[in-house]
């Protein structure tokens, strides 16, 4: 009997979507003097696109750009590094790009490498979710090196639109020449939401102008579903519509959020999951098949619960969206597959109040959810003590007067 259990865990793990592995190969602790580059390195899988940000002293909890301490994780300010085809990527980070503008203090800072675009409150509590993490120890240099009073010039050649960061200064636009440069190696960073991060390290000379050919690679804008089962050569079904490719198989070119997946054997039960798609990510779905009937030798299993959806909106948007103690995405979200019957549901957006309550998911239904989020209260000034000091000015005549 324990067998059979056994055996049945093993086949309900199996028809659970597999998870990435992202994974740092630079050392797991590093010492670094504020100015140092340094070149991260790790592997991934079934992604090309890598989300890089971190945590420190004095910074957003949920995580910020490595280029600018004021650019929040959670508003999707992070690095963008590609993953070659064999599962590689590399990204070197010039910690002196954010000294300029945004001051780090000396301290210990939390390096993530995720394959999706959470910030890292979001990580913890997404199940299909995979990252890694490093620290850096940064200390200040003794002695600062004095300003250089020689110029040159940087000449910008790149795709039109993408933000300048000189030193972690913007400076504008793409293409564009950039003067009166102080002399010495700078550092110059392209920033854009359809490109990978670009950086790179320019020697600037007195009276000279520097050319920079920049081409950074385009994000991908769609994502994947690969669909293994057992046995296989059927065909994958997804949002209802066959899409001609048959398991074992990769479904591409996919528009990014939550994709319904279904196999229709005709001498097995239908098989139904739903997956969030990334851009530039493939999804891993393992499913095995079972055939109608009861067994020769009858063993008692749970029916499967009725399920329903629910559509969650909010105002503003951007919340994260919790049912129970699982993470599902931020809003606007809809969730499949719920069980019927009370859910609890939590939303909550950094700056606002969290939303909690009981829900009643219908099977076969959607439920449509949509609170107000109310904005956390600002401290209140204290007022101006206008009529105290008035007294207190008027009792210091009269002293004086009679004095």
């Amino acid at each position: 009997m324990n067998r059979i259990i056994y055996l049945l865990l093993g086949l309900a793990l199996l028809a659970l979507p597999a998870s990435a592995a992202v994974s740092f190969s630079t050392p797991s602790s590093v010492d670094l003097t504020l100015g140092d580059p340094i070149t991260l390195t790790g592997t991934a899988e079934h992604t090309s696109v890598l989300y890089l940000f971190m945590t420190g002293p004095g910074m957003n909890p949920n995580g910020v750009s490595l280029n600018d301490r004021q650019a929040l994780a959670e508003t999707g300010n992070m690095v963008k590094a590609y993953v070659t085809p064999e599962g590689r990527w590399e990204y070197t980070w010039f910690t002196q790009a954010i000294s300029g503008k945004s001051g780090l203090s000396a301290g210990t800072y939390t390096v993530y490498a995720s394959d999706t675009p959470q910030h890292a409150g979001a990580l913890a509590k997404c199940a299909g979710c995979a990252y890694d993490t490093i620290t850096v120890t940064l200390s200040i240099p003794a002695v600062q090196p004095t300003a250089s009073t020689k110029m040159g010039s940087i000449d910008i050649r790149a795709h039109p639109g993408l933000t300048i960061l000189l030193d972690g200064i913007p400076m504008g636009a793409t293409p564009s020449v950039l003067t009166g440069v102080a002399t010495g190696v700078r550092v110059l960073e392209l920033k854009s939401g359809s490109y990978y991060s670009w950086s790179e390290r320019v020697a600037v000379s007195e009276g000279a102008t520097a050319i920079i050919n920049a081409n950074p690679r385009s994000l991908p804008k769609t994502g994947s579903i690969s669909v293994t089962s057992s046995p296989s050569g059927y065909p994958i079904i997804i949002n209802g519509a066959n899409t001609g490719t048959n398991t074992p198989g990769t479904v591409t070119g996919l528009t990014a959020g939550l994709q319904i997946v279904e196999l229709r054997p005709p001498a097995y039960n239908n098989w139904k999951r739903s997956v969030t798609v990334y851009p530039g990510k493939t999804e891993m779905l393992v499913a095995d098949l079972v055939s109608p009937g009861a067994p020769a030798t009858p063993v008692p299993t749970p029916l499967p619960a009725e399920t329903g959806s629910l559509r969650v909106t909010s105002i503003p948007t951007g919340a994260n969206v919790n049912v129970g103690d699982r993470y599902y995405g931020i809003t606007p979200v809809t969730i499949p597959d719920l069980a019927a019957g009370p859910q609890q549901v939590t939303i909550s957006l950094a700056g606002y109040g969290t939303w909690s309550g009981a829900v009643s998911i219908a099977s076969g239904e959607t439920l449509d959810l949509a609170p107000t989020l109310s904005p956390l209260p600002q401290p209140t000034p204290t007022p101006f003590p206008v009529f105290a000091v008035f007294a207190a000015l008027l009792v210091a005549l009269l002293a004086v007067r009679r004095w």
